[in-house]
């Protein structure tokens, strides 16, 4: 039986409000999108084999190892944690990988839409954006489907699978049945994940920090199979490709900057 592999991670909060119901958005810092990211492979042992050995290559080579980051017990790929030089040579790694697709749904936190579409819940918002991550792939009955979650904070482990199991429920039904297994793992061990966050931290960066950040996002834009910005339009969205490719220019402002 044929076996497909998805990793997913996210990139950025889905608070909207703080303690006592304070409006984040009115405050300065708040980060006005949450982006989840994902890569779809059949190459999973070839992903992981290849990052693990990156990542030797790293601790072997003293231009490198010498970064205190670097040097701590058990370091692993952590983009926007990396020191810049780690951040340059994983996007040189990755933009000459092969083997997976990448796509992503960028979620606009404006707050009419989360109160008026999502009713003010943070499982509905995220049900909304991983089901339409998941709709960006053609899952059928053929496959056996294993999914990966990552899993960042314990107190969003719930809320995460329920909205994440919901989505998937619903494709089975509209596919006639899919065989799937779901599970959370740790960033850190799971080498494939690191793919994930490196390029969803390139676009999130692109998009906060505009056209000056752009250099990592265009490195590894051939990677981008497709993104999603699921509220553009007055909430109507608007699907990026490979043919139609995503740029700043195209869309309304983010804020951020």
């Amino acid at each position: 039986m044929k076996k497909e592999y998805f990793f997913i991670d996210e990139s950025g909060s889905p608070q909207f409000y703080g303690q006592g119901k304070r409006p984040l958005w009115t405050e300065e810092g708040f980060v006005p999108v949450l982006l989840l990211g994902m890569i779809a492979t059949e190459e999973k042992e070839t992903l992981r084999d290849a990052i693990t050995g990156f990542r030797e290559d790293i601790l072997r080579d003293s231009l490198f190892n010498s970064i205190y980051s670097v040097r701590q017990p058990g370091w692993f790929f952590h983009a926007s944690k990396d020191h810049s030089d780690i951040n340059l040579k994983m996007v040189e790694f990755l933009r000459k990988m092969e083997g997976f697709r990448y796509y992503a749904v960028v979620g606009r936190k404006i707050p009419e839409i989360f109160h008026a579409k999502h009713n003010g819940s943070q499982v509905e918002f995220y049900f909304d954006l991983i089901s339409k991550l998941l709709n960006l792939v053609d899952l059928d009955p053929g496959p056996q489907y294993f999914l990966y979650l990552s899993q960042r904070q314990s107190s969003t482990v719930q809320r995460f699978v329920t909205a994440f199991e919901k989505a998937v429920e619903a494709q089975s039904k509209q596919h006639g049945g899919i065989d799937y297994r779901c599970s959370m793992l740790r960033s850190r061990d799971s080498p494939e994940m690191s793919i994930v966050d490196y390029l969803t931290w390139a676009l999130q960066r692109y998009i906060l920090k505009g056209e000056n950040e752009k250099r990592y996002f265009l490195a590894l834009e051939h990677h981008y199979h497709a993104i999603w910005d699921i509220y553009e339009n007055e909430g109507q969205g608007r699907k990026y490709t490979q043919k139609d490719k995503f740029d700043l220019v195209k869309a309304s402002p983010f804020g951020g900057k």
